[in-house]
């Protein structure tokens, strides 16, 4: 499946009691570039839309989290 460019698929899950259900998987690298997740999973189709609009128009945002979720590791890591 395919929206603005980007891909995602339909998965079948099972819930702790063996229920199952369709979810949607979008893993898709160009999406996700400036992020520090590589894939995210959405109950309905609507909702995997919304999150890949919301992705698209926060790029400039995930940017300046990436770089300070970086300053923020190395700094605990020196402590």
């Amino acid at each position: 499946m395919e929206y603005k460019g980007y891909f995602y698929k339909e998965i079948q899950v099972k819930d702790y009691k063996g229920n199952r259900a369709t979810m949607f998987k979008c893993s898709d690298v160009a999406l996700l570039e400036h992020t520090d997740i590589t894939f995210f999973t959405k109950f309905t189709e609507k909702r995997m839309k919304e999150a890949i609009e919301y992705y698209i128009g926060n790029v400039s945002y995930h940017k300046k989290l990436k770089v300070l979720t970086y300053k923020a590791t190395n700094y605990f890591l020196q402590s």
